[in-house]
């Protein structure tokens, strides 16, 4: 049985734009992995591309310049460190290498020393039979995997090749919603020029690309909330990791930039950039012509799963998809930022939070159980199963903050102790 979300409004203002180079960035601020440790140092000078530091998926200066700072981020997820490089006029590459493979152990590793994210998801699912690219961008605003269909064509073509030969792939599919026409067609001729591949599309709801569903409904694999992908034996990646990939096998230039959307009510010239990781969100506003001054919310993501945060200075991160800015006040779920504000009310039990989660969850319950602070019911009740999707606070006519509810209830269960009342 496929499991089906909900409908949002699509606001993708800048799905027909073309993708924009940033102009470097006065300077930037790489973050470093939690395990990672600094390999350069403050007076130090260091090209594109060069390595910053190790752990489990390493740093690369976005931009060539002088590093003036190792400097810690505070966040309401708590804080990273990050190295802040001023650039210079030149802008000169490192001495890459091209990476080499030729079975799984060695691919897998090539990836991670790229710093690319996808890497954590290649290993996890190491016996996959079937690769999903997944296309699918249900969040409203966010176009970035979108004009990554439309430009990166070729790539993508030859880096399911690669996946596929390496990684031991019996089957690709390119999921796409189907109300994105243009990507669907270039997928197509992706799919013609590559191995054992075709294009599925998908019904534009909300989550339509969470693992779980795209597990369930494109693969075919009946999956349990408590399940991964990777125990159906399914690899999902989206589209720019796939681009990527190739593009590194090809160059050896690590990951060091990345798609994203900037948009938002305040911002005059909606667009879709390539960006340094670790720009300044306030460039990438300025850029767009993006008014900071009188914003409520600054959002990194999409509304619906992404996060809100208050210092217009963060770096974008190598996972950040989109940036963007509201004036009008916006109802938090959790990490993200949904919907205007409007008065709250009781719950009136209408059972509308638990119809949308696709998780099976019953969001209403949950935040009851939070606030009498019952863990035994909550243990019951699994909010650790919620995919953070964010439909329960959107479709909720009371205006509960239900999402922000099951996170905190997942807080309770991590901390030691019995039943509160």
């Amino acid at each position: 049985m496929k499991i089906f979300g909900i409908f949002l409004d699509r606001e993708k203002n800048t799905e027909n734009g073309l993708t924009i180079a940033l102009p470097t960035p006065e300077r930037v601020a790489v973050p470093l992995p939690k395990d990672g440790t600094a390999e350069v140092r403050a007076g130090q000078w260091v090209l594109t591309g060069s390595r910053l530091c190790g752990g489990s998926l390493p740093a690369h200066a976005s931009v060539s310049g002088k590093v003036e700072e190792i400097k810690e981020f505070d966040t309401d997820d708590g804080s990273f460190t990050a190295v802040v490089i001023k650039a210079d006029e030149n802008q000169k590459d490192a001495a890459v290498r091209v990476p080499r493979a030729d079975d799984r152990e060695s691919f897998i590793n090539a990836v991670r020393e790229s710093g690319c994210p996808a890497a954590e998801k290649i290993s996890a699912a190491a016996d996959a039979d079937m690769l999903i690219v997944n296309g699918v961008e249900s969040e409203q605003y966010v176009t970035s995997e979108n004009r990554c269909m439309l430009d990166d064509g070729k790539l993508i073509t030859a880096g399911i090749a690669l996946i596929s030969r390496l990684m031991g792939i019996e089957k690709t599919v390119i999921a796409v919603a189907s109300d994105c026409e243009e990507a669907v067609d270039a997928m197509e001729k992706t799919a013609a020029d590559a191995p054992k591949c075709e294009v599925v599309k998908v019904r534009p709801d909300h989550p339509a690309g969470a693992d779980m569903v795209l597990v369930n409904n494109v693969a075919g694999r009946p999956i349990k909330a408590n399940e991964t992908a990777a125990e159906k034996k399914v690899m999902i990646l989206l589209p720019s990791e796939v681009a990527f990939i190739a593009s590194y096998f090809e160059t050896g230039m690590p990951f060091i930039k990345r798609r994203v959307t900037v948009d938002g009510d305040l911002v005059k010239t909606p667009c879709v950039v390539e960006a340094p990781i670790g720009t300044p969100l306030k460039d990438l506003f300025a850029f767009a012509d993006g008014n900071l001054l009188p914003a409520e919310k600054l959002v990194i993501g999409g509304l619906m799963t992404g996060r809100c945060v208050t210092d217009p200075e963060l770096p974008l991160g190598k996972c950040d998809s989109a940036a963007l800015i509201f004036m009008k006040p916006l109802e938090s779920g959790g990490k993200g930022s949904l919907k205007v504000v409007g008065g709250q009310t009781n719950c009136i039990r209408c059972g509308r939070c638990a119809k949308a989660c696709p998780a099976g969850l019953m969001p209403m319950r949950i935040e009851k159980a939070v606030k009498k602070r019952k863990r035994t019911e909550l243990r019951r009740l699994r909010p650790d199963l919620c995919i953070g999707c964010g439909s329960c606070t959107y479709v909720c006519p009371a205006k509960r903050e239900l999402k922000d509810a099951v996170d905190k209830a997942k807080t309770i269960l991590d901390r030691k102790g019995g039943d509160e009342e």
